[in-house]
């Protein structure tokens, strides 16, 4: 089938999760096509799987993500949950991602007609190939127009902070998004002379010279705070041209079943507020409101993949307008 236009096209890995002996699929690339079909926007994964099927292809269908896969011999890595330990524990580096042809994959035709181009700081660190295949990605899309996220995602096992930032640093003059969690914005605060954030007040101060100093559109922190035994309180700071948008006010309080892809999540809603899903331009604090949103959901069901609906979306987006009007703070 033909690639649909301004889909937006998510490059990366996924993997097999085992968790208390259930499989699931999941990768931050992958979770981000997932959950922005599953609320109604185009999107295309764009990856290395084995010939045979799996549940990451099974999986995609279900949720009407366009696939874009290259064939290979090799496996597919894995990585095991240990919740009483919480830890993660990968074996990926023998996948067939890891071990990818650059060559195979002709990005030209794979963003033509795309609106975005989503990735993490996860590939470049999975070896000399991938970094490969995601450089070529980058200067494809930058060329053609595509717009760039980029999810910085360090991953302690795969490489330091310092090392990921060297890579990252030198191209944020193409993304039209680069998200940040709040550990990785004070690391990257120290490494570029900004005055180390001790509280949530000097991060946002972070947050905002970086910007200037980047002139990146949208750069964005998420952040999740214990609220009581069981709850979280989820919100996400942007900053732009115009300033910053804080969706602290308006936190989400919310019972996480599953600890991992709310971040994923958070940036399929974000996008899917820029990419005026059905109701014209939006400003970053909509976007980042609905990133917080969907984020809190997806982590209502088990497993790293999304299932919420634009119909279940949508309601709580009303919901949560409501408690707005009440000066309440909605509670998931």
């Amino acid at each position: 089938m033909p690639a649909p236009p301004g889909r937006i096209v998510c490059f990366g890995e996924a993997m097999l999760r085992e968790s208390e002996g259930v499989i699931t699929p999941g990768g931050a690339e992958f979770n981000v096509a997932c959950a922005l079909a599953r609320i109604g926007t185009t999107s295309a994964w764009v990856s290395v799987l084995p010939e045979e099927e799996t549940i990451i292809h099974s999986t995609a269908s279900e949720a009407n993500v366009h696939l874009e896969i290259q064939l290979s011999k090799r496996g597919i890595g894995r990585y095991m949950i240990d919740s009483e330990a919480s830890s993660v524990v990968y074996d990926r580096m023998d996948s067939g991602f890891a071990h990818l042809n650059p060559r195979d994959f002709d990005w030209r035709t794979l963003l033509s007609g795309a609106r975005w181009l989503v990735m993490s700081g996860i590939t470049p660190l999975l070896g000399e190939r991938p970094r490969s295949a995601w450089g070529g990605a980058l200067t494809f899309a930058e060329l053609d127009g595509t717009l760039i996220a980029m999810d910085l995602n360090h991953r302690p096992a795969l490489g330091t902070i310092d090392t990921l930032w060297e890579i990252i640093r030198p191209r944020m003059r193409m993304f039209n998004v680069l998200i940040l969690s709040a550990e990785s914005l004070s690391r990257i605060a120290v490494i570029e002379g900004i005055k180390k954030p001790e509280n949530y007040e000097e991060n946002v101060e972070a947050l905002a010279e970086l910007r200037r100093r980047f002139l990146i559109p949208h750069l964005c922190c998420t952040f999740k705070r214990p609220e009581s035994r069981n709850t979280q309180r989820r919100w996400s700071v942007v900053a732009h041209a115009f300033g910053l948008d804080s969706t602290e006010k308006d936190a989400i309080i919310h019972t996480p079943i599953e600890p991992l892809g709310g971040g994923d999540a958070w940036l399929a809603g974000f996008l899917d507020a820029l990419s005026e899903h059905g109701h014209g331009p939006v400003s970053p604090l909509i976007g980042a409101m609905r990133g917080d949103l969907l984020a809190a959901l997806s982590q209502r069901t088990e497993g790293d993949v999304s299932l919420v609906s634009r119909d279940e979306l949508d309601a709580f987006e009303e919901l949560r307008k409501w408690d707005q009007t009440e000066n309440r703070t909605l509670t998931i």
